[in-house]
C-alpha cells in the first residue's frame, strides 16, 4: 500500500505574507495570472514554479491543447535559462531567511474552507507528506486515473533537473471512510502554524505535526488503501523519470510531495474539462450525424447548462455547433454496447463514453485539434469565432467514481477531471 513519510519541509518564514506568496499549481496558471503573481510579491512561489514570465509577452504559461504539432500543455521556455535560475533563487531565499527548514521531520495538515459555485460552504482537509514513488500496476499503492501527454512531463523534468525541489504537491484521493475526521476536527483546538485568506476569500490553515505517535497514526491510516492521483499525473511521471536518472545516488528522489484527501467524507469537487475540437468534417455534417445517429435534440442557447444538468440520461453531452447547441443523451446500456471491452467502472464515466464511444464514430475523418477548457463560455467563444468547429460540454464526476475506475487498472482520457480546490504551491516545499 501507499507510504507517506514525514520530512523536514521548507516553508516561508513570514507567515503574515502567505496570501501574497503562494500560487496555484503550474498547469492552471494563465499567462495573465503568471504576470499578476510575478508582480504581487518579489518572493512569490511563481518564481520557482513558472519563472519564464521575465521573457515577456508570448513566452509564458501552459496551454491546454493537443492536436497536430502539439504535445500538450507546456512552458515554452522550460528547457532554457529560466529554469536554470530557479536553483539560485531557491538557494538565495534560504540564505536570506525568506525560507526556513523545519527542525524535525513532520507531516502537515492542510484545511481549506471555501464556497462552491452556489455559495455553499465546503471544507477539504488533507495530509501533506512525502509519498514513496512506485510504478503503477496490479497491487500498486499509488494509482493513476488519467493518460498523460509528453510535453508537460518534459517541461517539469527540465525544471526538476535544474532545481531538485518539489515545489508544488500532487493531489491524491483515497477511500478512508472518514477515519481521520475526528483527529482533523481536534486540531481546531490547536492554533495552526499558518492561517490566511487567499484572494478568492478561502480560509487556508496549516498544522505542522511532528509528534512521533501522531506521525505513526497518520501514516498507518493512509497505508490501508491505494491512493489515486487526482491532480499531478505529469509531475508523478516526471518524478519517476527523475528517480530513474538518479539511480543509486543518495537523495530524496524516491518520493514526491503529495496532499492526501479522503474522498469518502471531504467536500472534494470534481468539475469537468470541456472540449473544443477542430476537424476536416464540416460542422453541418457533424450536426446531421448527431441528429440522425445519436438522436440529438436542439437546445436554446440560454438553457444549455440547465439541459445538461437536468438530463436523466446516464451520459448527457451538449454539442456546441454553428446553428445552435444539441443535447445528446446516451443510456447506460448504449454505453455498455459502445465500450464492451472496458471495465464497468470505466464505462460509467462520461469522459470515457465521449472519447472512446461517441467521438470516434462522429469524427470519422479524424480531429485535427483538441483543446481542454474549464469554462463553458470559453468553448462557446471558440466555436462562435470559428477557431474551433465544435465544442462539447460535460457534467462533472464524483470522486468515488474516479477511485473505482482507477482500481480497475484502466486510465481515463487526458484532462478527464478538474479537482477543486487545488493544493497550494509554496505552502510547503520539499528539497530532494
Amino acid at each position: 500500500m501507499a507510504e507517506l513519510k514525514a520530512f523536514k519541509g521548507v516553508r516561508y518564514a513570514s507567515a503574515g505574507e502567505l496570501a501574497q506568496l503562494v500560487c496555484p499549481p503550474y498547469d492552471i496558471i494563465s499567462p495573465e495570472d503568471q504576470a499578476r503573481l510575478h508582480a504581487l510579491h518579489p518572493n512569490n512561489a511563481i518564481r520557482l514554479e513558472l519563472p519564464a514570465v521575465e521573457r515577456g509577452a508570448g513566452s509564458a504559461g501552459p496551454q491546454d491543447k493537443t492536436g497536430a504539432g502539439s504535445a500538450g500543455p507546456q512552458n515554452e521556455t522550460g528547457a532554457g535559462g529560466d529554469y536554470a535560475r530557479v536553483a539560485q533563487v531557491f538557494g538565495d531565499w534560504l540564505d536570506q531567511g525568506v525560507l526556513k527548514t523545519e527542525d524535525r521531520d513532520s507531516l502537515y495538515i492542510h484545511r481549506q474552507d471555501f464556497r462552491d459555485g452556489s455559495g455553499a460552504r465546503r471544507t477539504v482537509t488533507g495530509v501533506l507528506g512525502a509519498l514513496t514513488l512506485e510504478a503503477s500496476g496490479p497491487g500498486a499503492g499509488v494509482l493513476p486515473h488519467e493518460r498523460t501527454m509528453a510535453g508537460p512531463v518534459a517541461d517539469r523534468l527540465a525544471l526538476l533537473r535544474a532545481s531538485p525541489v518539489n515545489i508544488s504537491p500532487i493531489y491524491a484521493i483515497y477511500k478512508g471512510s472518514g477515519s481521520l475526521g475526528p483527529y482533523f476536527d481536534s486540531l481546531e483546538d490547536r492554533p495552526p502554524s499558518s492561517r490566511f485568506v487567499t484572494g478568492d476569500h478561502d480560509l487556508q490553515r496549516l498544522w505542522v505535526i511532528s509528534a512521533p505517535a501522531e506521525l505513526e497514526m497518520l501514516s498507518e491510516a493512509l497505508a490501508v488503501t491505494p491512493l489515486v492521483i487526482a491532480d499531478g499525473h505529469h509531475r508523478y511521471e516526471t518524478a519517476l523519470a527523475y528517480r530513474a536518472e538518479q539511480g543509486a545516488r543518495p537523495g530524496g528522489h524516491d518520493a514526491i510531495l503529495c496532499l492526501c484527501v479522503d474522498a469518502d467524507v471531504e467536500d472534494v469537487m470534481v468539475l469537468p474539462y470541456h472540449r473544443a475540437l477542430s476537424s476536416a468534417t464540416p460542422p453541418e455534417t457533424l450536426r446531421r450525424r448527431l441528429e440522425r445517429d445519436w438522436g440529438a435534440t436542439g437546445v436554446p442557447d440560454d438553457e444549455v447548462t440547465g439541459a445538461l444538468e437536468a438530463s436523466e440520461a446516464a451520459h448527457p453531452f451538449v454539442f456546441l455547433l454553428p446553428g445552435g447547441p444539441l443535447l445528446v443523451e446516451i443510456s447506460a446500456s448504449e454505453a455498455g454496447r459502445l465500450l464492451g471491452g472496458r471495465a464497468q467502472a470505466a464505462r460509467a464515466l462520461h469522459v470515457v463514453v465521449l472519447h472512446e464511444g461517441l467521438l470516434p464514430r462522429l469524427f470519422v475523418e479524424g480531429a485535427t485539434e483538441l483543446r481542454f477548457m474549464r469554462d463553458a463560455s470559453d468553448v462557446a467563444a471558440m466555436v462562435d469565432s470559428g477557431a474551433s468547429d465544435a465544442g462539447v460540454l460535460l457534467r462533472g464526476l464524483r470522486p468515488g467514481q474516479i477511485v473505482d475506475a482507477a482500481q480497475t487498472g484502466e486510465r481515463m482520457p487526458e484532462k478527464a477531471s478538474y479537482f477543486w480546490p487545488k493544493a497550494l504551491t509554496g505552502l510547503v516545499l520539499r528539497p530532494l
